[in-house]
């Protein structure tokens, strides 16, 4: 297993004890794209899944922000499931 699918396992095992550069590395991972940041607030276009805003303080960001992103993520998962 690689450190990326290690770390692809820990953040959809327990996304909270991730800090954003390792959210911000999974997003890229799955398709998003990384988009102009306007201050704190990091913005992720997914052509499927519509935006993601994440605000980030000190390379910190909010569970609720994790969990987002992973509900985003597990539906572009089991999209890519059901293609194949």
């Amino acid at each position: 297993m690689t450190q990326t699918d290690k770390l692809i396992q820990k953040f959809r095992d327990d996304p909270y004890s991730l800090e954003y550069p390792e959210i911000k590395k999974i997003l890229i991972l799955f398709g998003f794209e990384f988009i102009t940041a306007k201050g704190s607030h990091m913005k992720f276009k997914h052509g499927t899944e519509g935006d993601l805003i994440i605000p980030v303080h000190n390379s910190r960001c909010k569970d609720f922000y994790k969990k987002q992103a992973k509900d985003r993520i597990e539906k572009i998962i089991k999209k890519q499931n059901e293609n194949t």
